[in-house]
C-alpha cells in the first residue's frame, strides 16, 4: 500500500511536466517586499494615525507570511510544474539577490522557505552524524548543551538533517548601492535627473492632490501636525507620509481606532482616503520616479539589467544544448520604484501599460522553447500566468539592444565619473605632495651639506 501512494505521488509530480509541451529553461523573478510598517514618522513606536509598531519601514508578520506563499507559489511552478529547478536546492541552478535594506532581506529569505521548505535541506551521513569531534563546535565546556540541543530537535533522527526540521540555506548577494540599477531612479544617487525630480514633486498635481484631501478631511492635518502653516500644507514628503502610512496600516489589518474615535471616521472615510491614498502613492510611482516625457529615467534605470537578463538566457541556450550547469532561476528582492522601473521600461520598449506593484506583487521574465524548437520570451505580472508579453528571442534581443543604454552612457548621466574624477585628483595630488616634500629635503640636506663643506673648509685652513 505504501508503495502504492508512492507511485501516485510519483504521478502527480510527473504528469504536469509530461503535458506541458513547452521546454522552460530560464526564469527571471523580481518581488516588492512584504507589508511593512509606515515608511515615515513612527515615533515611540507610534505612527501618525495612532498605531503601534516595533519600529518604522520593518517587515511585519503579515510580510512575512505573504513572501512564505509567494515562495510556494515559485515552487507550484518552476519546480513541480516545469521541473526547472531540481527538488533540493543546487548552488549552480540559482542566484538570489537582494537591496541591501532589513524588510527585502527578510522578505526573500520567507520566499526561500516557501521555494524549499522544510524536508528538503542538507542531511548528513549516519557516520558523521554520529561524529561528535566533526559536528560539535570546537569548545568542549558546552558538549552537554550540545547535545542536549541535538536531542530536543531530533537531529540524530533516521534523515540526519543538518538543520532542524531538514531547513535549507540560501545566499542572499546585496546589491552595491552606487551601482544598484534598480535605484538610479533616486536623484541622489544618480546626479542626471535631480532637477527633474524636483519639478516633479512640485507640480500641481501635487497642491491639487493636499486641497482634495484636506477638503475631504478638514481639521484632520492640522491636529495631527499641530499646524496649518501651507508650506508644510503642501510638502511632497508630508502628502507621502499621510499616503503611505494608510495604505501599510490598512494592509496589516490595523482597526484605525484613533481616527474613528478622534475624526468619527465611518467606513466610508476610511474607504476615500483609502483611495486618496493609493491616488498619490502612484503618481509617486509613475509621475515623480518616471515620468512620461522623461522615459530616459526608466531606460537608464534598467539598461544595466535588461543586459544581464539577456545575458543570462543566452547562457541557459547554450547550456541547455551543451548539457552543462547553468543559472536557471534568478529572484530579485526589491521594492515597489525598482519594479516600477522594469514596468516603464516594458511601456516604453514594448508599449506594455505600466501598472503599480501591490505589496508582495511579482513580474516575471520566463525563457522557453516552444513546440515548433522556437525560443521565446513571456513577460508576466502579478500572480496571472496569462502574458504581457510573448515573443521570438531574437526579436526581443534586438528590441533590447535597440533601446538600451551602455554602462558608459549611464555613468555620464549620473555623473558617476564626477566621482571616479576626484578619486583620480586625489591619486595626482599625491604624487605632487611627495614632490614637494622632495624638494624641502633637498633643500634642507644641501643647506646641511653647505653647513658640511664650510666647517670642514674652517678646519683644514686652522691646521695650515
Amino acid at each position: 500500500m505504501k508503495n502504492i501512494l508512492h507511485i501516485i505521488s510519483l504521478l502527480f509530480i510527473i504528469f504536469p511536466i509530461l503535458i506541458c509541451k513547452e521546454e522552460l529553461l530560464f526564469a527571471f523573478q523580481i518581488h516588492r517586499h512584504g507589508a511593512r510598517a509606515p515608511y515615515k514618522d513612527v515615533i515611540n513606536n507610534s505612527d501618525i494615525y495612532k498605531e503601534t509598531w516595533l519600529e518604522k519601514e520593518e517587515l511585519t508578520n503579515v510580510g512575512k507570511r505573504m513572501l512564505y506563499l509567494l515562495g510556494v507559489k515559485a515552487k507550484n511552478r518552476y519546480i513541480d510544474k516545469f521541473g526547472l529547478l531540481s527538488r533540493e536546492y543546487s548552488p549552480q541552478e540559482i542566484l538570489i539577490r537582494s537591496t541591501d535594506v532589513n524588510r527585502t532581506i527578510e522578505s526573500v529569505e520567507c520566499f526561500i522557505q516557501g521555494l524549499y521548505p522544510k524536508g528538503t535541506g542538507p542531511a548528513l551521513k549516519s557516520s558523521i552524524a554520529s561524529n561528535k569531534n566533526i559536528t560539535y563546535p570546537p569548545n568542549k565546556l558546552y558538549t552537554e548543551y550540545f547535545e542536549e540541543a541535538i536531542k530536543h530537535y531530533n537531529l540524530n533522527s533516521d534523515n540526519n538533517y543538518a538543520l532542524p526540521y531538514g531547513m535549507n540555506v540560501l545566499p542572499i548577494h546585496l546589491f552595491y548601492k552606487p551601482d544598484h540599477e534598480f535605484e538610479l531612479y533616486n536623484s541622489d544617487l544618480c546626479k542626471g535627473h535631480k532637477e527633474i525630480y524636483e519639478k516633479q514633486k512640485a507640480r500641481n498635481e501635487i497642491k491639487e492632490f493636499a486641497n482634495e484631501l484636506f477638503e475631504r478631511f478638514p481639521g484632520m492635518y492640522e491636529y495631527l501636525e499641530g499646524t496649518d502653516d501651507e508650506k508644510v500644507l503642501y510638502d511632497y514628503w508630508n502628502l507621502f507620509k499621510y499616503a503611505d502610512t494608510y495604505v501599510v496600516d490598512n494592509r496589516d489589518v490595523r482597526d484605525f481606532h484613533f481616527l474613528k474615535e478622534k475624526f468619527n471616521f465611518t467606513d466610508n472615510d476610511l474607504y476615500d482616503l483609502g483611495n486618496l491614498s493609493k491616488k498619490f502613492l502612484m503618481m509617486d510611482y509613475s509621475e515623480s520616479n518616471y515620468p512620461k516625457e522623461h522615459p530616459e529615467i526608466t531606460v537608464m534605470a534598467l539598461s544595466y539589467t535588461m543586459h544581464s537578463i539577456v545575458n543570462w538566457m543566452e547562457k541557459a541556450k547554450i547550456g541547455k544544448d551543451e548539457g552543462s550547469k547553468y543559472i536557471k532561476y534568478v529572484v530579485y528582492s526589491a521594492h515597489d520604484s525598482s519594479i516600477g522601473a522594469l514596468e516603464y521600461f516594458m511601456e516604453y520598449a514594448f508599449n506594455i501599460k505600466g501598472e503599480y506593484a501591490e505589496l508582495a506583487e511579482s513580474r516575471f521574465f520566463e525563457f522557453y522553447k516552444d513546440d515548433n524548437n522556437n525560443y521565446k520570451i513571456r513577460y508576466m505580472k502579478g500572480n496571472s500566468e496569462t502574458p504581457k508579453l510573448n515573443i521570438n528571442f531574437d526579436e526581443f534581443k534586438k528590441i533590447i539592444n535597440d533601446v538600451t543604454w551602455s554602462d558608459e552612457r549611464v555613468a555620464e548621466y549620473c555623473k558617476f565619473e564626477e566621482k571616479k574624477d576626484n578619486s583620480d585628483d586625489k591619486k595626482d595630488d599625491k604624487p605632487s605632495i611627495l614632490f614637494i616634500i622632495m624638494i624641502i629635503l633637498s633643500a634642507i640636506c644641501g643647506v646641511l651639506l653647505i653647513i658640511l663643506l664650510i666647517l670642514l673648509f674652517k678646519k683644514n685652513k686652522s691646521s695650515l
